[in-house]
């Protein structure tokens, strides 16, 4: 599985306070690169659409979209600001 990081996710996440980033960093960085398959992740699919996903750590979604064995990291957002912005 190759895993991307699309650069407004990378902005997302330094501006997410440091106690939540470092849990999303973990995941993100660390968990997710050394699964074999992404059903191993703990990612929900989002209603209404066929390949984009979240990841909810406390009151911040990670943004996935995943496609052909490629996992992209797309937005981390509060969650009330997530579904304004993901999916695109």
């Amino acid at each position: 599985m190759i895993v991307l990081y699309n650069k407004k996710f990378l902005k997302d996440l330094a501006a997410i306070p440091e106690i939540d980033r470092l849990k999303i960093e973990q995941f993100v960085f660390n968990e997710a690169r050394t699964i074999k398959s992404f059903h191993g992740l703990r990612s929900e699919k989002l209603q209404g659409y066929k390949n984009y996903y979240k990841v909810r750590f406390g009151n911040y979604r990670v943004g996935l979209k995943y496609e052909n064995n490629i996992l992209s990291f797309e937005r981390v957002l509060h969650r009330k600001e997530i579904y304004k912005y993901f999916p695109s």
